[in-house]
């Protein structure tokens, strides 16, 4: 149903009797107004479907869309109030559509809390009838939960991460470290008098004679494996 618009345009037909615009402006009533007498009929109508013109585009603008209807009833501020409104409305659409982040994406950000609009993506639950658009990306109805973690790209059967599903977790890792270089059969050096053997060396004067292994395999020097890195607080595109 169309809203109802009390403003129109007045002498808008082609062969209106409105002065042209070349001689409206060169006209002296443009500066001076209209004399108390002989008021010029073409000139009068070409203010009025002006200043007529003007008001019923605004008028139109403000019922679609604040979708109420707009009436020459001389009530001021209920007229201020609905075109303010249809303001703030036109303006949150037009940011909506030039927005290049899509909803649901997770965005670094450098405070603690996100601005309207965003949720931190810190594992918690949202109404996925409240936000349809984002449970489209999370249909659990639950955000990620990236506090303290890596964002690694989806596999997607390059055969890098292989048997990875979009939003899987994974666990710290480190690389195996093979070595190609030292004694085979796990012989150690050691002093030796004599001739050469196959895996004896002879040592040098300041060399010790003998050591302690010890093994590495508990002796970690932190809890992970990890980069060079900068903490942000992750949020995500709500709607």
């Amino acid at each position: 149903m169309s809203q109802k618009n009390d403003f129109k345009a007045f002498s808008v037909s082609d062969n209106a009797n409105v002065v042209s615009q070349e001689k409206y402006e060169e006209s002296q009533n443009l500066k001076t107004g209209f004399p108390p007498e002989n008021v010029s009929t073409h000139v009068l109508n070409k203010v009025l479907r002006q200043s007529s013109t003007i008001a019923s585009v605004v008028a139109n603008f403000i019922a679609t869309q604040s979708g109420e209807d707009v009436l020459d009833d001389g009530d001021i501020a209920k007229l201020t109030v609905r075109f303010n409104r249809a303001l703030d409305k036109a303006l949150e659409q037009k940011v909506s559509s030039i927005s290049s982040t899509p909803v649901g994406s997770p965005i670094p950000w450098p405070l603690p809390h996100p601005p309207a609009g965003y949720f931190t993506c810190n594992g918690s639950a949202f109404s996925r009838s409240q936000y349809p658009k984002l449970a489209e990306a999370y249909p659990d109805g639950r955000l990620p939960d990236l506090r303290g973690e890596f964002i690694r790209g989806w596999d997607d059967g390059r055969g890098v991460d292989s048997g990875r599903v979009i939003l899987s977790t994974q666990a710290d890792n480190t690389k195996r470290i093979q070595l190609t270089k030292g004694l085979p059969d796990d012989r150690f050096l050691s002093s030796y008098q004599g001739p050469f053997d196959r895996y004896q060396f002879p040592l040098g004067r300041d060399v010790l004679d003998s050591a302690t292994v010890t093994s590495i395999a508990n002796n970690t020097s932190g809890h992970e494996t990890r980069p060079r890195n900068i903490a942000f607080n992750y949020i995500v595109k709500a709607e």
